[in-house]
């Protein structure tokens, strides 16, 4: 494996095509080899066909020509002896194409003596010719065919039979075995070619799988590294394919350090948040206090480590109590100090400021200096309820509006603003109402109305007024809070939260 670490995909590669091209060579030489021997066999054959019809054709010009001179020794007519002249004449051409095309000995020595009878017929032709042609000598140029001419026409076409008889097993041993020679030659191509295949398929596999195998365990490791970065390379293969291996070990090793440190930052930023959680929380005040003619009650559950919901009570002079529900913009970290800040500053200005409408004047003059640069705002509700005169006097600014339900009726009370630290100058208004024994005061942010189920459906204002009037008549404050709690929590079926959740009740009592 270490030696062929020293070799480069482009040679594995360029050997790999070298094999693919030497086999097509091979290939495509053998097909040609074998195409030329069966063509040189058909060739051969295809003469010794040429041969058997010249001497057929031989034989018939013999046969129409000693029968072409009998007859016109019967009838003297001029035409046949022209036929006669024209016999002889294919005869020539027959054996001058038969004497070109023929090399083995036997036939060349049958050959001969056709050509020998031939021309011992030739002149027993002349001789009966020259005595037909004289007067009175008809009947001895008969006589002489009869006893001369029929023996030479016998020997001559005894001779053309012989030639044929040995044409013929000369002819069945040459197809033979050429036929033998074109079998073995495709059976030899047959078989040796299949192999020949075979072999460049198995050696390219190898080769191929000499690239394949260390690719493939670097996906399986680099697939593995999505959940275990302690997973490691063995390096093989080529050089880049073995490179390529050391470099992701070396990429697994540095995340692995990269996810210890990022592992260590986050436990000690989630302490850091566990803590800034517990500060924030100690922030809010963690009982409302009780009195006989006010029974207060409040839930505040962040959906992340540090929340932007804030609330506040403030114990004011005269029997004035003041009550806050705020939501900071965006969340995390900077929302949450956004909210302390806000909640301070408010309980800052609040013992000063005793009209709602001037405190969230002033804390919004303060805070669009902070916020504005950070494109922030905080939504703020700030009551003040005079238990003595049984009277509420609220201000919002972007805040859900509160309500209250009165002898099994809700009303929303109508009065907004902008949130604070939207714009610098700007006067907020009030609304005061009486209030009488038995009415209930429902603060919220808007971690309730816009809490999500999972077919992301929202629960809505319709569902949360809903949701106020089936409580019961004369319900305390903590005992509402529990039962609104209950409904979002079943309404989303599930524990974590969305948004941050703050809702504050307060009941007047008789």
């Amino acid at each position: 494996m270490a030696r062929l670490q020293s070799i480069k995909i482009g040679h594995v590669v360029g050997l790999g095509f070298g094999l693919i091209l030497m086999l097509a060579l091979v290939t495509g030489a053998l097909g040609r080899i074998a195409y030329e021997v069966v063509n040189y066999e058909q060739e051969i054959i295809g003469r010794r066909s040429e041969v058997d019809r010249l001497s057929l054709e031989l034989e018939i010009a013999a046969i129409r020509r000693t029968s072409s001179l009998r007859r016109y020794l019967d009838q003297a007519d001029e035409n046949i002896l022209a036929g006669n002249q024209a016999y002889q004449q294919n005869f020539d051409a027959s054996y001058q194409s038969l004497a070109r095309l023929i090399d083995n000995p036997e036939e060349n020595e049958a050959l001969q003596a056709v050509r020998l009878a031939e021309a011992a017929f030739s002149r027993n032709e002349q001789e009966i010719l020259q005595l037909f042609e004289e007067d009175g000598f008809q009947a001895a140029a008969r006589f002489l065919w009869d006893r001369e001419g029929v023996v030479a026409q016998d020997n001559l076409l005894a001779t053309i039979d012989d030639l044929r008889q040995v044409q013929q097993g000369t002819s069945a041993a040459v197809i033979s075995r050429a036929s033998r020679i074109e079998f073995w030659v495709i059976a030899a191509i047959t078989v040796f070619v299949p192999v020949l295949l075979v072999g460049g398929v198995v050696m390219g596999t190898v080769i191929t799988q000499r690239i394949t195998r260390p690719i493939t365990a670097l996906v399986k490791t680099v697939d593995r590294l999505g959940s275990d970065l302690s997973a490691r390379v063995s390096p093989a293969g080529p050089q880049e394919i073995a490179f390529l291996g050391d470099s992701i070990n070396r990429m697994a090793e540095n995340l692995f350090e990269s996810q210890r440190s990022l592992q260590a930052y986050q436990e000690r930023l989630r302490q850091e948040l566990k803590l800034a959680s517990q500060i924030q929380a100690s922030f809010l005040p963690r009982f409302l206090p009780q009195s006989p003619k006010l029974e207060l009650a409040v839930f505040w559950q962040s959906a992340r480590e540090v929340a932007g919901d804030f609330y506040a009570y403030l114990e004011l002079d005269g029997g004035h109590h003041g009550l806050a529900v705020g939501d900071v913009s965006g969340k995390g970290a900077a929302a949450a100090l956004a909210a302390t800040l806000a909640e301070g500053l408010l309980e800052v200005y609040a013992p000063v400021h005793l009209k709602p409408e001037l405190l969230l004047t002033a804390l919004n003059h303060n805070l669009v200096t902070r916020l504005a640069p950070n494109h922030m705002n905080v939504a703020c509700c700030y009551a003040i309820i005079d238990q003595e005169a049984k009277q509420l006097t609220v201000a919002n600014a972007g805040c859900i509006p509160p309500y209250l339900r009165r002898n099994e009726h809700v009303q929303e009370l109508e009065v907004g603003g902008l949130p604070l630290g939207a714009i610098k100058e700007y006067v907020y208004p009030s609304l005061s109402i009486e209030l009488e024994p038995g009415d209930l005061l429902i603060f919220s942010s808007d971690g309730f109305v816009e809490a999500m189920n999972g077919n992301n459906e929202m629960f809505g204002f319709d569902r949360f007024q809903t949701e106020l009037l089936k409580l019961p008549a004369n319900v305390s404050a903590h005992e509402a809070i529990a039962r609104l709690v209950q409904v979002i929590m079943e309404f989303t079926n599930q524990d974590d939260l969305h948004d941050d959740m703050t809702i504050l009740t307060a009941r007047v009592v008789g």
